[in-house]
């Protein structure tokens, strides 16, 4: 993996006070939206789906909107009511376009909403709910856990969240603190078992740590999306008026998984807890000889909620006994 998802100077200093300031503001303002670092492009999602895709084009940005939404084929005319029929397709060489284009994003989201892809995609909502809570809200000021991107694309390898801990309690004064953390979130109990189940994750996502390259770039990665969403103001954490950087912990991975909506009478957890105990056992001696702590942890609530703390991470054998209490 390499540093591929760092938007450039260029890109940034738009967002901050330029073209696409009134873009960057609406996101700030709307909880509902969450923006995305793709390198080349930044992606706007909304209830877990892309709502925008930005991309330098000429001399300003494309905007791309996935017209399946619109399957009555409405939105052409509501744009024209707003005075802008082609605001999707002229793109953006001002920041009184990105104004426009701010301006009907209520009729965009209201597509979405009544799309069954998205009234289905349950999943994707609950991940963006999460990255939100742990990362813009009053709660993220209190978590160990920071989102810094959802929907991560690099090569074949698709991770649905990365993100970084930092115990800002007990190391607040170390610049060297941030652990890469890689979360897989399954939503009910259908998706905990097959290719792309928890352990069909797992398994790929420990041969992947296994590459030095790969690592290198998931530590860069997250540490330059870090940084850049906390310069934008989406993430939310008390630094004073400190401007310094921070950088990744050497030789220290996460792997998290969030399972929501499991219900507690199952039994399907048992066996798939054992399988994960064998894959990790089965990397250990590799970890060892790259110097590599690899943890994994299954993150559950504080009594009840989205956001995520180093003390109510789980390990196998805690989800065990968790598990084996609800069924005594």
């Amino acid at each position: 993996m390499q540093v591929s998802h760092q938007l450039s100077n260029a890109f940034m200093k738009d967002l901050l006070g330029g073209t696409l300031s009134p873009l960057l503001r609406e996101v700030k303002e709307d909880d509902t939206l969450l923006l995305g670092l793709r390198g080349a492009y930044i992606s706007v999602y909304y209830r877990g789906g892309q709502l925008l895709k930005i991309t330098p084009g000429g001399d300003g940005y494309n905007v791309t909107f996935d017209r399946n939404y619109d399957s009555t084929n409405v939105l052409q005319e509501r744009l024209t009511r707003y005075g802008c029929p082609d605001v999707l397709d002229r793109g953006i060489r001002s920041s009184e376009d990105t104004s426009q284009l701010v301006d009907v994003l209520s009729e965009l989201k209201r597509l979405m909403d009544r799309h069954t892809k998205v009234q289905s995609g349950l999943e994707r909502e609950f991940q963006q709910v999460a990255a939100r809570v742990n990362t813009r809200t009053k709660s993220s000021n209190s978590s160990h856990y920071f989102i810094t991107d959802i929907e991560h694309a690099y090569g074949k390898a698709r991770y649905d969240m990365l993100g970084v801990r930092w115990r800002r309690n007990v190391e607040h004064r170390d610049h060297k603190c941030l652990v890469p953390v890689i979360f897989e979130v399954k939503y009910g109990l259908d998706a905990l078992e097959g290719t792309s189940g928890v352990l069909g994750h797992l398994e790929k996502t420990l041969a992947d740590l296994q590459d030095e390259t790969f690592r290198r770039g998931l530590r860069e990665n997250v540490i330059a999306q870090f940084s850049q969403l906390s310069e934008l103001g989406l993430i939310k954490y008390e630094r004073g008026r400190s401007k310094d950087l921070f950088e990744a912990v050497d030789g220290h991975v996460q792997i998290v998984f969030l399972l929501a909506e499991y219900v507690p009478h199952s039994i399907k957890l048992a066996g798939i807890l054992d399988e994960c105990d064998r894959l990790m056992a089965s990397s250990a001696e590799a970890f060892e000889a790259a110097g590599l702590n690899v943890e994994l942890l299954f993150a559950s609530a504080s009594l009840c909620g989205y956001g995520m703390h180093e003390r109510t991470m789980l390990t196998t054998s805690k989800v065990r006994e968790l598990v084996r209490t609800w069924n005594a």
